[in-house]
């Protein structure tokens, strides 16, 4: 595979508040989390000559880096709407940024997402109301297989087959990830979670219960990149890509492989080769978890636990912070919020500057971070480090 480049690195972070923002448009929840990232990187608007976006799910919006850009008052030089599928967009955001950067297409490349997903779905609606299609509704919907909860419930009752696993392996992500949430400030869950509340949950679509669902958020988060010429001139604080992998396997549920054929475990092994280091080189790691069976897929996916053994794995308290390799040490989509995976990226930014206060892991210098789209369908790993 591949390196990413060496001469670009990550400069700046920013977050929006999250949770329900009434009043506010994605392009001004996009702009808010622009304008925190470059704050962070001690960069101005007119510093911007790259922007990578990718668009409402909830109200599609064609061109949406364009209507960003002029939003914000700024005409870069390189732009693009960026949909690979999920929480895997963010890292390909982040590829895309690299590539310009090196190329000279521009100098400075801000990578965001955002939008009013909760407050903006019409009254009386439950869930991630998404006006856009898929592609496969039609050989799908009239077996009701509508939505995201009721594969990823497929998935779940095909692992709890293979490997005899059960509803306390999902509690044990679900309560891990809720606890990691209760220590930031910026999670729209603040309420504490034992594996009773999770049993006592409604089932959603048998067996993943409202506690192994991610939540439907507002909110908005970006990332800023430069050079390390430039970073260095700014005085920042850079975290370097190490490494990205990348696998498609399938679009429409009804071409789900077996879980041993996903595409997350080649995209891991990709992200390893690319940057000669193994999952026992990785001391935080920010995985995809829009359902709690997510973590378990990927934890055996990417090394870290046994065919059948993430749930023990997480357990044992592996997971939690002060634990062998903190997972989802922000809360994730499950506690935090669902802003398409983009604050998973940050937040492996901020815990490799030593900067996540008291869900800091302690002298955290890799990250890796996680995404997919659609059920397992592009899969991507990330490897961060700290420059």
């Amino acid at each position: 595979m591949p390196r990413v480049s060496d001469d670009v690195v990550i400069v700046g972070i920013g977050e929006t508040p999250v949770g329900k923002l009434p009043g506010y448009q994605p392009v001004q929840i996009q702009a808010w989390a622009v304008q925190n990232a470059l704050a962070d990187a001690g960069l101005g608007l007119r510093d911007v000559d790259g922007l990578i976006n990718l668009d409402p799910y909830a109200i599609p919006n064609s061109m949406f880096a364009t209507t960003l850009s002029e939003y914000l008052g700024i005409k870069p030089t390189f732009m693009a709407t960026v949909d690979v599928g999920g929480t895997v967009t963010g890292m390909t955001m982040l590829q895309q940024a690299v590539w310009a950067i090196t190329s000279g297409y521009c100098e400075v490349a801000v990578v965001v997402y955002g939008e009013n997903t909760r407050t903006g779905r019409p009254e009386n609606t439950q869930g991630l109301f998404m006006h856009t299609l898929m592609g496969g509704e039609e050989w799908e919907e009239p077996f009701a297989v509508q939505g995201m909860v009721v594969p990823y419930a497929l998935v779940a009752q095909r692992y709890f087959d293979q490997y005899g696993a059960g509803v306390d392996d999902l509690a044990a992500v679900a309560t891990t990830t809720r606890a990691h949430a209760l220590l930031n400030d910026n999670a729209q869950m603040n309420k504490p979670m034992t594996v009773q509340d999770h049993h006592n949950s409604r089932m959603i679509s048998t067996p993943l219960r409202m506690l192994d669902c991610s939540l439907v958020s507002d909110g908005g988060g970006a990332l800023v990149l430069t050079s390390r010429a430039r970073a260095r001139a700014l005085g920042a604080r850079p975290v370097a890509i190490r490494a990205m992998g990348m696998k498609m396997t399938h679009n429409s549920i009804a071409q789900l492989p077996d879980l041993e054929q996903f595409g997350m475990a080649d995209a891991a092994r990709d992200a390893y080769e690319s940057a000669g280091m193994g999952p026992e080189d990785m001391d935080v790691a920010e995985l995809h978890d829009a359902f709690t069976i997510s973590v378990l897929v990927t934890l055996e996916a990417i090394g870290m636990a046994r065919p059948g053994e993430a749930g023990a794995y997480v357990r044992s308290g592996a997971t939690s912070l002060g634990g062998r390799c903190p997972v989802n040490t922000h809360g994730g989509l499950l506690s935090q919020a669902h802003i398409g995976g983009m604050l998973h990226l940050t937040e492996a930014v901020r815990q490799l500057r030593g900067a996540a206060g008291r869900r800091q892991v302690e002298g955290a210098k890799r990250a890796i971070v996680s995404g997919n789209g659609g059920v397992f369908s592009v899969c991507g790993v990330a490897i961060f480090e700290a420059a």
